[in-house]
């Protein structure tokens, strides 16, 4: 069970509709009912009743209220306490991406008695940790038509969002790939590809590529992947093994080449992706994060 589903299941009480709770999320109703339906299945039972006139809770989505709001209201608290115990860790969340694992390595190479708490998710799942003190800073980056509606999230969770660079999104593939040869593809050619992708997130790389007016239309038929994981072990190999590539952020580092992939420029987008990170508002960074940080700033460094 997550902490965000138990958000998303709080809130879902308190505007007693998926569309209502969504606004408030500032995410879509799909994704809402997504999570409360994975919360369910995870419990074993439901929560809501859907009526005509909106969502009631269940005898047992009742039952479960109380404690659900308690360990929401508790988070911050115990996350709080397990930092202050642990000095010298280095907690984080980041996008899915190999560049930042290959420097929190060289992070942990120059200071071995730092502990290095690292936490991968989606733009939401990033928000979250940090909102509640899980994580020191989070590391991700958002596409120019939806920064307005990021930067409102992320302003009501009562963070900063430092803006690091604006980057271009780029196609990651391997050797078994048609693509391997290249060293671009068009908008167009996407459209004939095989992908890995991470799991749903509303503020989603897709959307931006599917709204460049330049030949896709229907974003979900475009992107549909064969295969959806979280698990960055996963989609490197099957990268390098398969005829699957990802999408990704134009973050050129040398060491990728040890997996044996490679990066593709699409043809015609320009640097649309908003590279950055957040905090707890006014927060003073900790020497491992501003170390980390400079070293993503050297890397884009023309």
């Amino acid at each position: 069970m997550e902490l965000k589903q138990l958000e998303f299941f709080l809130v879902a009480c308190e505007c007693g509709s998926l569309g209502k709770a969504a606004a408030k999320l500032y995410t879509s109703q799909p994704n809402v009912s997504k999570v409360i339906r994975s919360l369910e299945q995870e419990l074993g039972d439901i929560l809501f009743e859907r009526t005509s006139r909106g969502l009631k809770l269940t005898p047992y989505g009742k039952s479960i209220f109380e404690y659900a709001s308690n360990i929401v209201k508790n988070a911050n608290l115990i996350t709080n306490t397990e930092h202050n115990k642990s000095k010298n860790t280095f907690y984080l969340s980041t996008y899915q991406s190999n560049i930042i694992a290959q420097l929190l390595v060289e992070l942990y190479k120059k200071h071995k008695d730092i502990s290095i708490e690292h936490r991968q998710g989606t733009v939401e799942e990033i928000l979250i940790h940090v909102e509640h003190g899980i994580s020191e800073i989070g590391i991700l980056y958002v596409s120019q038509k939806q920064i307005n509606a990021f930067l409102n999230v992320a302003a009501a969770k009562k963070l900063d969002f430092i803006i690091l660079g604006k980057l271009s999104p780029c196609i990651y593939a391997g050797p078994n790939s048609p693509l391997y040869t290249k060293d671009a593809v068009t908008v167009n050619e996407l459209k004939n590809l095989r992908y890995v992708r991470g799991l749903n997130d509303f503020f989603s790389l897709e959307d931006e590529l599917s709204q460049t007016g330049l030949g896709l239309i229907n974003t979900a038929a475009a992107f549909q992947p064969a295969v959806c994981t979280n698990s960055e072990y996963l989609s490197i190999n099957l990268l390098a093994q398969t005829d699957l590539v990802d999408i990704g952020i134009d973050l050129s580092y040398p060491k990728l080449q040890q997996y044996n992939l490679k990066s593709l420029s699409v043809a015609g987008m320009g640097p649309t992706l908003t590279l950055g990170y957040v905090r707890e508002n006014g927060r003073e960074l900790s020497p491992y994060a501003k170390k980390l940080i400079a070293n993503i700033q050297q890397l884009l460094e023309p």
